[in-house]
């Protein structure tokens, strides 16, 4: 194997490392949200109005 295989290989180890680290953070922060989210009261936000506008005519 010559050097240039083995920083390749290297490379792509890395990179799959990341990639899980990513899927795997991603998907803890989500599952914590939801459940931060479940456990509190949900926020009611009042109804928007439709105010007619007099036209300059």
């Amino acid at each position: 194997m010559t050097p240039e295989d083995r920083e390749f290989g290297q490379g792509l180890k890395l990179t799959a490392i990341a990639v899980i680290s990513a899927v795997l953070t991603a998907t803890f922060v989500i599952g914590a949200g939801q459940a931060l989210l479940r456990s509190s009261k949900p926020i009611i936000m009042p109804q928007a109005t439709a105010v007619a506008h007099a036209s300059a005519d």
